[in-house]
């Protein structure tokens, strides 16, 4: 049904396009508002995006007192955050499916961290820690137009501290709850004209406490990582290297024929240069290269009937096997980008994407797979009038096994004045099926069999499960209204959203072996309006809030488990002196989960510095009360503490 008025948005672009002739020009953005890279790929003021989007800034992030990644996106409007385990989180705008972050485009300083292989984002195996971000910019909607296939519900653009901006030396020791015990040693300097930073950290917490039956949960994580980036400054341009290494084992619940621990180790690394160069006041490029591979070892032995594979002839009751889920998992990314000033009422942005994904595993898939993606991305911006602007984008993608897409996006804006804007988004997004979804080749082959009575020593489970390989894209067609304003005066922003969000060809079945059955029989229907405040009347107050209401029609309850009807958060900052903070937040989301439950919690963060010389000394305490008696997202969620706390030590030079 989408394909009959795909093209209806590329002839007005190019007319657009047509209408303005190259001009001498100047940057059309003015810095003095709040500006945004993400959405377009363009650099814009808040009140020009094709988009709703969220900032989450470095002084957000410090009053908060959250530690981990995930959890900022509490302070979203419209998007829920739930733990699967206690290193497992899942994040989605919007909700729907609860099992996997398989339809969100997330980047770290524009290297996408998103798992071809499983269609998944794994927030544990990110080797940054929340110390290194800077910002993170949010899309709030489908993104397809610039980002491709898979930023199908929107994208998390996390850009990390830039070296020259952070202290020489940081280091900081926490220890709480659920015996967290996290370290970190952060180093900056110069180096061949250059600014680098090097982080390196270790992470300990045993995760939830109980299951539902009141059995012990292990779910624990311990990981190390290290991770870099360079900057330098050239003539016309800039050169920047980052890199990364993270290592770390996560225990697992013993299932009924589980005899040893099925614990995971993985290792995550990842490698990323771009160069940016000024050929003019009118005209930037970018290219940017990026390479990021994962290898998982999960082995473990397991106790089964010589029935269950095939080994008939084997007279004991119950036999040992040896089984894996091991996998290695990597992707080339290149992405080339242009962007040019063509008179003072219009610029563009178009680029090409290119893309690489490999997925090796036995069990899986039985051999190597492989999977080239092509992507032709464009956005135009033409000012009408002082009061109208319009964006038009679009992108062109080809994957193999998947065929051609195009994903439009347009968009208007009635600008109030400069600062107030209304705004009407129409778009249309995919995700592609993963690999896992097309190309299963499930089969669990057991080794060592014990005792064997002289009989075979490897055997293959009968059950097995195979992919889809005629499955097509999740669509989405998203439309919404919006208001955006800014009162400098005030030091406030708000912005307020209408949406109806329409998906379809949705892949909602479970993705595990026993009910193994990749369809496109889903459908999602979402209505609903979200709002978000920022005020911050001096430097000593910070006010973030938003609120979400959301209504939805779905054919399954997959889709639906994890959109809370209502949700708001708020954050309410306020430093009494330059050396002394405190922080209370306040979530809430109902009903969200399997359970339809209720998450409302409480959390302080107080900070105190002390100054000696050139050297401050920061001590932290912070504490998270949840206020309901439900678990978090899954039944066997359970702390037994309501009230979780940690204190922390952090020296800077």
């Amino acid at each position: 049904m989408y394909s009959a008025r795909k093209y209806q948005f590329v002839l007005p672009s190019f007319v657009i396009l047509s209408l303005a002739m190259p001009l001498h020009a100047s940057f059309l953005t003015n810095e003095e508002l709040p500006i945004v890279l993400t959405p377009a790929r363009l650099k814009q003021n808040r009140s020009e995006v094709p988009a709703s989007v969220s900032v989450i800034d470095r002084d957000m992030i410090d009053a908060s007192g959250l530690r981990e990644i995930p959890e900022l996106f509490r302070l979203i409007p419209g998007t829920s955050v739930g733990a699967r385990d206690g290193w497992n989180y899942v994040v989605s705008y919007h909700g729907s499916n609860y099992r996997d972050s398989r339809r969100m485009q997330v980047l770290i300083d524009g290297r996408s961290v998103y798992q071809a292989g499983l269609a998944t984002v794994d927030w544990n195996d990110i080797p940054i820690t929340i110390e290194d971000i800077e910002r993170i910019e949010v899309v709030r909607g489908p993104a397809t137009a610039s980002y491709g296939a898979n930023a199908f519900l929107g994208v998390i653009n996390i850009i990390t501290r830039h070296p020259a901006d952070i202290d020489h030396l940081e280091a900081s020791v926490e220890r709480g709850s659920e015996h967290t015990e996290n370290y970190r040693l952060s180093h900056a300097g110069e180096y061949l004209g250059g600014h680098y930073r090097v982080s390196v950290a270790s992470r300990h917490d045993d995760g939830f406490d109980i299951r539902n039956n009141g059995q012990e949960r292990l779910d624990s994580k311990t990981l190390q990582l290290i991770n870099t980036r360079y900057e330098r400054q050239l003539n016309s341009g800039s050169l920047s290297l980052s890199l990364g290494y993270k290592e770390g084992r996560v225990t697992d619940d013993y299932s009924d024929i589980d005899v040893s621990s099925p614990d995971t180790k993985v290792d995550d690394y990842y490698f990323s240069t771009k160069i940016e160069n000024e050929l003019s006041v009118f005209h930037h490029i970018k290219v940017q290269y990026d390479f990021s591979g994962q290898q998982q070892i999960h082995r473990w032995t397991a106790k089964i009937p010589p029935y269950y594979t095939n080994l008939n002839q084997n007279p004991a009751d119950f036999i040992l096997v040896d089984a894996n889920e091991d996998q290695q998992v990597n992707r080339h990314d290149i992405d080339f980008q242009d962007t040019y000033i063509w008179s003072e009422s219009l610029r563009s942005v178009a680029g090409v994407h290119l893309k690489q994904s490999r997925v090796s595993s036995e069990t899986y898939y039985g051999r190597t797979l492989k999977s080239n993606n092509y992507q032709f991305f464009y956005n135009l911006e033409k000012k009408l009038s002082d009061k109208f602007t319009v964006n038009s984008g679009g992108s062109y993608e080809y994957q193999e096994d998947i065929g051609k897409n195009f994903s439009p996006r347009i968009s208007f804006h009635y600008h109030i004045n400069k600062n107030n804007s209304l705004r009407y988004i129409y778009s249309e997004a995919i995700r592609t099926p993963d690999l896992l979804e097309t190309s299963a080749n499930w089969t669990y082959t057991g080794r060592n069999v014990r005792p064997h009575n002289g009989g075979p020593t490897t055997a293959t489970l009968l059950q097995t499960a195979k992919g889809n390989p005629d499955l097509k894209p999740e669509l989405i067609q998203s439309r919404e209204i919006g208001y955006y304003g800014n009162f400098p005066a005030l030091h406030l922003q708000w912005d307020v959203k209408i949406f109806s969000d329409q998906l379809e060809q949705l892949m909602s079945n479970s993705i595990s072996l026993a009910r193994f059955d990749p369809i496109n029989d889903g459908y999602l229907k979402q209505q609903g309006i979200e709002t978000e405040i920022d005020y911050r009347p001096s430097h000593q107050w910070l006010i973030h809030a938003n609120y979400a209401y959301i209504t939805d029609e779905s054919n399954t309850l997959t889709e639906t488990s994890f959109t809370p009807r209502n949700s708001a958060s708020l954050l309410l900052s306020y430093k009494y002196r330059p050396d002394l903070q405190i922080s209370i937040s306040k979530y809430y989301a109902k009903e969200i989960g399997t359970a339809a439950n209720k998450f409302s919690r409480t959390d302080i963060m107080i900070k105190k510095i002390i100054t000696l010389r050139k050297t401050e000394i920061e001590l932290g305490y912070a504490g998270q009360y949840r206020h309901d008696d439900d678990s978090e997202l899954l039944r066997d969620n359970i702390y037994s503490n309501k009230l979780r706390q940690s204190v922390s030590v952090t020296l800077r030079y």
